[in-house]
């Protein structure tokens, strides 16, 4: 009985299985990846809501100043990110009244619901395609939060 020669089998059976395998591994961490930016979107959002909620009225019994409140949450953007980053980010600011308080005569309560679209490229072949936004072709995913916080309007200067 002769014994056979087996020196490519395994080989072949690498090439055959290491595509499958690159590819478990690629998918691992692009979910990584995208769950890292979730955490960091949803953080931010949160933070620009409540910087937005507590400089948005400038005296007491006074309205709400919605220019003043994109501007402050514009420049916490840019210092929590950076110029370049956070101009690839679009946000929103919108006021939205929840009702009035009995206690005191003309006073709105107002919430404000921020948006944030956070852009994450993604990094690995074949899952930046799989797991990106249309066009797939720039391996871009966006991800969208939404923060309601009341506004705070202090009654007494």
């Amino acid at each position: 009985m002769k014994i056979r020669k087996r020196d490519g089998q395994t080989v072949i059976e690498l090439l055959l299985i290491l595509p499958v395998f690159m590819m478990i591994i690629f998918v691992i961490l692009e979910l990584g990846n995208l769950a890292y930016h979730t955490i960091l979107a949803n953080h931010a959002s949160y933070e620009l809501a409540r910087i937005g909620s507590l400089v948005g009225v400038r005296r007491a019994g006074g309205g709400t100043d919605t220019q003043r409140i994109r501007t402050k949450m514009k420049d916490a953007l840019n210092n929590m990110f950076g110029l370049r980053r956070a101009g690839q980010m679009d946000f929103s600011a919108v006021l939205q009244q929840t009702g009035v308080d009995p206690q005191v005569r003309n006073h709105a309560n107002e919430d404000l619901v921020v948006t944030l679209v956070y852009r994450v490229d993604l990094i690995f072949p074949l899952t930046s395609y799989a797991l990106a936004d249309h066009p797939k072709k720039y391996g871009v995913k966006r991800i969208k939060t939404s923060v309601r916080m009341p506004v705070e309007r202090p009654l007494i200067d």
